[in-house]
């Protein structure tokens, strides 16, 4: 026969060292005695809605996979014989994929005669049922009277697959489905998953190390929320024993140092790395220049986070950053991150909302979105450019920021309550330009946008007549940021620590001293880069350096790689120094220096 024997539906690959001492055997099989199910309900078909959801068995709570809930029928139900489909061992012997059909066909020929002579109801378990459907559509037409007439035949089958392979795979094929009774599946509760962790700690021997359930609900709590793409209770139990294998191996205490180390190792999340209240708006600082308001708004936010007296129901903050181009709303957004999470790579999920201009990309955006975040579910979430969306795309966002949630294409309900999302404007272009002009400030106090709040929202919503912006979504956004446009000695600053920065990356690639006329600043930012609002801010004069700095730079070092000390200069006359030019004949040149 193609299935397995009475006796190993009933086995559980355990090693005899890791069990409870009450339920260890001679042998290395252990035979459950006793399951717990999340759940009973009578049916043909089980989904598990993921392929990580684990069940109990035995008085030290040992975790099994799906098969555990057959396991436990099949103690109760002593008037069938249940037996599980070994399909790998069937899929392995295959010439071809149609043979397969073959295969079950005669399969489900030979159960029905077991039945009948041992007069019994049989059971077959189908575990990954999809790779059926995958492997051959020839097998899945032969298994459908099959299904159809199993009661008759005196046949029962359970079929078993993950939530998102069910979607992808199974549920394409109507009449497939038809002839399946679909139950789902849920994981444990915190109560019982604590319940796991306590009996895993007495397996191990290490009771001993816990006074009370505090650490296991710890190790609930942070893997709820770093490890959003796994489920319970697994991605606890894998920590948990991370955990006791580093304490036996180097002999520390199982403690929260621990913890935070064992997390930073398998989900890549530093849940040591703490925010220091009294230096949120001077870290913010640091690389965002003359923008005092908007920093001053964002850290007075950030200080209820890390007080943890935020609003649990919704994402943890929401930012509307609005302003010019190239004014700093983008490097504030990887400073956030930095802050908060110690990078602004992995920690950082950015949209460009450009891509989403058509009413019919609010299905990927959905989709996109509510894959990044099931993956990464601490994090900042960045909208970059949101009056370039269509209308019904920004509608998406009223639920996450509403409720904290978002469905997937499947049903799936995907937290954002520990994201930071952050949306960025260009709109109220002349309110910025109106600013620039007349009031230009070098510390971004803000006053004159304070002044002119209501103006910004009111061009914020009617951006470009669509109301791409509705009330009801400014309405759920905790703070609107306006930026304050650089001023000239703002702009100077940012380009001469740019500048700084290049040296620095060429001497440490290429060993090169790199030493710069002080000119080529007064290039930069007032002979070439326009001082137009709308001009790009600081980043038209790091574009020209780019362009016209670091390419020429590169081009040196690489020609003239003997050469250890150079000087870049300007060549010609700037219009600063006169200014009867109309236009400047400067140009940048990359000399030795001697």
């Amino acid at each position: 026969m193609a299935f397995t024997t009475t006796r190993e539906v009933f086995r559980l690959p355990r090693k005899v060292s890791r069990l409870p001492k009450e339920i260890r055997a001679t042998q290395q099989w252990l035979y459950i005695t006793d399951i717990t199910p999340a759940q009973s309900r009578p049916g043909k078909c089980i989904q598990i809605d993921n392929d990580e959801h684990m069940y109990l068995a035995g008085p030290g709570l040992i975790p099994t996979h799906n098969t555990a809930l057959v396991q436990a029928l099949a103690q109760v139900d002593s008037n069938r014989d249940y037996y599980e489909l070994d399909l790998a061992r069937m899929i392995s012997g295959l010439a071809s994929p149609d043979q397969m059909a073959a295969l079950i066909k005669a399969l489900f020929d030979e159960a029905e005669q077991y039945a009948t002579e041992q007069r019994h109801e049989l059971v077959l378990l189908i575990d990954e049922f999809h790779q059926i459907v995958q492997l051959s559509a020839a097998a899945v037409e032969a298994l459908k009277p099959v299904l159809a007439a199993s009661g008759a035949r005196g046949l029962r089958v359970i079929a078993a697959t993950t939530f998102d392979e069910f979607h992808q795979h199974v549920r394409p094929n109507q009449p497939l489905v038809e002839r399946l009774q679909r139950i789902n599946l849920t994981p444990p509760n915190r109560e019982t998953t604590v319940q796991i962790l306590r009996g895993m700690a007495r397996t191990y021997e290490v009771e001993h190390e816990f006074y009370d359930d505090s650490m296991f609900e710890t190790i609930y709590e942070l893997t709820e929320r770093y490890m959003p793409a796994s489920v319970q209770p697994r991605k606890s139990i894998l920590v948990f024993d991370s955990m006791v294998g580093w304490h036996r191996f180097t002999k520390r205490s199982i403690d929260m140092k621990l913890l935070a180390e064992v997390l930073q190792e398998s989900a890549g999340v530093n849940v040591a790395f703490s925010v220091d209240a009294k230096s949120i708006k001077a870290q913010l600082d640091q690389k965002v220049l003359s923008q005092d308001f908007a920093t001053r708004v964002v850290a007075k936010r950030l200080q209820l986070c890390v007080a943890d007296l935020h609003d649990k129901s919704k994402p943890a903050s929401s930012f509307l950053f609005t302003g010019s181009t190239g004014v700093g709303k983008t490097e504030l957004v990887k400073q956030l991150a930095r802050l908060l999470f110690g990078d602004d790579q992995r920690h950082l999920i950015r949209f460009d909302m450009s891509e989403y201009a058509l009413d019919e990309s609010v299905t990927l955006l959905r989709s996109e979105l509510t894959q990044r975040v099931w993956s990464m579910g601490h994090s900042v979430l960045l909208f970059d450019e949101i009056e370039k969306a269509a209308s019904t795309v920004t509608r998406v966002l009223l639920q996450v920021l509403d409720d904290g949630r978002l469905s997937d294409e499947n049903g799936r309900q995907v937290s954002f309550l520990n994201c930071y999302i952050v949306l960025t404007t260009n709109a109220g272009a002349e309110i910025y330009k109106t600013i620039q002009q007349y009031s230009p400030d070098d510390d971004g106090s803000g006053t004159q946008m304070l002044k002119r709040m209501r103006e910004i929202r009111r061009a914020i919503s009617t951006t470009q007549g669509d109301n791409r912006f509705p009330p009801e979504l400014l309405g759920r956004i905790d703070a609107i940021v306006p930026f304050q446009p650089l001023s000239l000695e703002t702009r100077r600053k940012i380009t001469k620590n740019k500048l700084r920065e290049l040296m620095d990356e060429v001497h440490r690639k290429h060993r090169v001293q790199v030493v710069f006329d002080r000119r080529v600043l007064d290039y930069l930012v007032e002979d070439k880069a326009d001082s137009d609002s709308d001009a790009g801010g600081a980043r038209a004069a790091l574009s020209l350096m780019a362009d016209e700095v670091t390419a020429a730079i590169a081009a040196y070092v690489n020609e003239h790689p003997e050469c250890l000390r150079i000087r870049v200069q300007v060549a010609g006359t700037l219009r600063s120094e006169n200014k009867n030019l109309l236009e400047s004949d400067a140009v940048v040149e990359v000399v030795p220096l001697g």
